[in-house]
């Protein structure tokens, strides 16, 4: 079975040439389930060509949207979906294996986007400790440099960044994440935490102005009060933009099956636009470049 599963993710790769190898792995997640056994995490893991520099290479812990990692076409349910193979392009280009964290399949789940928040099961806490299991997971392999690991995520995904970043670096857990980058988060949560929210490394944010499912306004306060106490986190809002912006497909589409959002019940608009979507992978591209060099230094610690 896991050759075939393995087969269908090479297939699904089929369009680009820039993973050498897709791995299926799995790893502990920090949180526990009802027996207070560790929750097990299934992952991709994408390493882009060429063998891995001396101390490793850097990479990257991806993040899913409430949507799940998995595509939806009838028979290709096994593959990474077309929007986050086509999302890992420049990443695996520039160098970066990626891991992309499932923490829906692991817990019984396919997508949580048309589930009332209060109704949800998979919390943006539970997330959290997957990306920190992925961390320890990735720092254990030989072939990762475990001081040069970033966490990108999308829409829950991104919120979920935001949270790992902002809680700070759990003690005893060392090297943490070097960067992080939250693509349409929900910045309400870390705003109303005030000065619990601390992030623990240089965070950058993307978001539309039209987003009407996790809104800008939240994350833009968010940015000015981290400029306020000196932290370095930047938000970018991108003009004429609705959430998922930074899509390669599809169009611009109003989901009346999601529930959540500005106007509750009304639905929610989602899709691509090209210019906001370069700008955003450009500027993504030059932080991860500046962050993730080996000679970088952390500036708290110094």
């Amino acid at each position: 079975m896991k050759r075939l599963v393995v087969a269908a993710l090479l297939c699904s790769f089929a369009f680009h040439a820039h993973a050498r190898r897709i791995e299926l792995v799995a790893f502990p997640s920090l949180d526990r389930d009802a027996s207070g056994a560790s929750v097990i995490v299934h992952a991709i893991l994408l390493l882009p060509p060429g063998n891995p520099p001396k101390g490793g290479r850097p990479a990257i812990v991806a993040l899913h949207g409430c949507g799940g990692m998995y595509s939806r076409r009838e028979g290709h349910e096994q593959q990474l979906s077309s929007g986050f193979a086509l999302r890992a392009n420049p990443l695996l280009r520039d160098g970066y294996a990626v891991l992309f964290v499932d923490s829906f399949r692991s817990r019984g789940l396919s997508q949580i986007c048309t589930t009332r928040y209060r109704e949800r099961t998979v919390k943006i806490g539970q997330r959290r400790l997957d990306a920190l299991g992925a961390l320890a997971y990735l720092q254990r392999r030989d072939d990762i440099a475990p001081s040069r690991i970033a966490l990108v995520g999308w829409s829950h995904g991104g919120s979920t960044a935001l949270w790992t970043i902002g809680r700070g670096a759990p003690s005893g857990r060392d090297p943490f994440f070097r960067a992080a980058v939250a693509f349409y988060p929900g910045c309400a949560g870390a705003l109303k935490a005030g000065d619990k929210f601390r992030p623990a490394a240089p965070t950058r944010i993307y978001i539309g102005e039209l987003d009407d499912w996790t809104p800008a306004s939240p994350c833009v306060a968010l940015g000015n009060e981290m400029a306020a106490r000196n932290e370095d986190l930047l938000v970018t809002t991108y003009p004429d933009s609705y959430h998922a912006f930074d899509s390669s497909i599809g169009r611009v589409v109003l989901r009346k099956d999601v529930p959540n959002g500005v106007h509750p019940g009304q639905g929610v608009h989602a899709g691509p636009n090209a210019t906001a979507r370069d700008a955003a992978i450009a500027s993504m591209r030059a932080f991860l470049r500046e962050r993730m060099a080996s000679e970088t230094v952390d500036r708290k610690a110094r």
